[in-house]
């Protein structure tokens, strides 16, 4: 009789090789997840994953140490910053008022990740100009539209706006529609009449 033949053992594969754009959507098995949750415990609040899309949320002033981590770690290597954002989440939570959101691609494993903290008015966010240089006009942008201060950019200031603007920050939720002033347009003596809406804002 002859010896049973034993079956063939697929190679061991990298969650990286076997899975899309984002990585593993079990954050169990994602190596960002799990490596970023070992090395800063008390920085790691949770990762929320949305139609197969990962998303890495810390405490602020951990903000710069994590994505220089992920940047820089041989097994994860996001190296490129796609973009940095923020998010007005008035009348949705209590606090923290804005978002963050830093948007992170590796290029040699072709993953992208992205990574949010919370920020309060008056708070600060550390910059990520030292890690990337791209964060700088990004990093304007924030401030300009939603009033956001990054500690330790070099040179913070408005970008889209006139530096003398001092009506606060457009993409603010509370911010009126048409700006706090009325606006004499060229060409015209007066101002052009407001407009008030009629739908209901949602109470806070």
């Amino acid at each position: 009789m002859s010896e049973p033949r034993s079956l063939p053992v697929a190679p061991e594969t990298s969650p990286w090789d076997t899975t899309g754009y984002w990585g593993p959507t079990d954050p169990e098995q994602h190596p960002a997840v799990r490596l970023v949750r070992e090395r800063f415990p008390d920085a790691f609040q949770e990762v929320v994953v949305f139609r197969d899309e990962v998303t890495l949320r810390v405490v602020r002033q951990a903000l710069r140490d994590v994505v220089d981590f992920l940047r820089t770690h041989p097994e994860l290597r996001y190296n490129h910053l796609t973009d940095i954002t923020a998010v007005d989440m008035l009348y949705l939570r209590e606090r923290p008022r804005f978002d963050v959101v830093v948007q992170l691609y590796s290029i040699p494993r072709r993953q992208r990740l992205r990574v949010k903290c919370g920020v309060d008015d008056g708070e600060t966010v550390p910059s990520l100009v030292p890690i990337f240089a791209g964060a700088n006009w990004l990093e304007r942008e924030c401030y300009d539209m939603f009033g956001i201060i990054f500690e330790g950019h070099p040179d913070l200031r408005r970008i889209l706006l006139p530096e003398d603007w001092d009506e606060g920050h457009p993409l603010r939720k509370d911010y009126p529609l048409r700006g706090y002033r009325d606006y004499v347009q060229p060409g015209f003596e007066s101002p052009a009449p407001r407009i008030r809406g009629t739908l209901r804002r949602p109470g806070p």
